[in-house]
């Protein structure tokens, strides 16, 4: 099951059935707060994910030139993307598993999906897009 996309209806209606008290438990994420429903904040976790998809695509586009301009084979940033993208799958599927016994595990599965993407942005932008000494990255630090 991939993440990225829009989740399917289905999947909404099962979210649906999250109750209070467990969204009480789950971990603060900010930018769902205003997430009335657990099919609104489902939606809402979609959009963010979608988001950071969009901007890691952003970044790696960035890294590619970059790796060009250094003689550096380009084609090695997108092994490594490929050989990130089988563990995030990997990873928080093994998050959803964990939960499996309530509807909690589309939230963290979604959350791990969010803060995995993040992460690796940050690592791309780190390796690829900044420099050792004064001069500016080449995009802004995707943590701000």
């Amino acid at each position: 099951m991939k993440f990225h996309g829009h989740i399917p209806q289905l999947l909404l209606l099962v979210l649906a059935t999250l109750s209070a008290q467990a969204q009480a438990k789950l971990p603060r994420v900010p930018g769902c707060e205003n997430g009335k429903t657990t099919v609104e904040i489902a939606e809402c976790r979609s959009k963010q994910i979608d988001a950071a998809d969009s901007k890691l695509k952003a970044y790696l586009a960035e890294a590619r030139i970059q790796a060009k301009k250094f003689d550096l084979d380009a084609s090695v940033i997108d092994a490594e993307q490929s050989a990130w993208e089988a563990y995030r799958t990997r990873h928080c599927r093994n998050v959803y598993e964990l939960w499996r016994d309530g509807t909690i595990r589309y939230e963290m599965s979604a959350i791990c999906m969010l803060e995995v993407t993040r992460a690796r942005t940050i690592d791309v932008w780190r390796a690829y897009l900044t420099y050792a000494d004064s001069t500016p990255p080449v995009l802004p630090d995707p943590s701000q």
